[in-house]
């Protein structure tokens, strides 16, 4: 009689790939999915941050001559000679514009400083 044949049994987790641990950077880097939703939710931070903006100057700036037409006293008033509307309008606008600029520069600048911050810090303490 011959002997029953040995047949060694494994686990198929050990032919599987093991994990690695990945930094944010290579996500972003090599494109994942994980790497795809950092960026966008950076590109939506900033898209935010510009459609604010955009109504902002839309509701103020944008509605000031429907502020004058509707009140008629205000577009008869004069400072030095000068209609309000032409003051306001072709002169007080432009440092509103400058300082809605600025703070969406402000804006976007530390929303891509938290992102960089995001991906250093991870990289740091994920690699040996």
């Amino acid at each position: 009689m011959s002997e029953p044949r040995r047949e060694r049994i494994t686990s198929p987790l050990t032919s599987a790939r093991t994990h690695v641990p990945r930094t944010v950077r290579q996500e972003i880097d090599e494109s994942t999915g994980v790497g795809q939703v950092y960026v966008r939710s950076l590109v939506r931070s900033q898209l935010r941050a510009a459609l604010t903006v955009v109504a902002t100057v839309a509701l103020t700036i944008g509605l000031l001559p429907l502020v004058f037409l509707v009140f008629g006293d205000l577009s008869r008033t004069t400072v030095a000679g000068i209609g309000l509307p032409w003051i306001v309008l072709g002169v007080a606008v432009y440092p509103a514009i400058l300082v809605l600029g600025w703070l969406y520069v402000r804006f976007a600048e530390r929303a891509e400083l938290d992102f960089a911050a995001l991906v250093e810090t991870s990289g740091q303490e994920e690699e040996p």
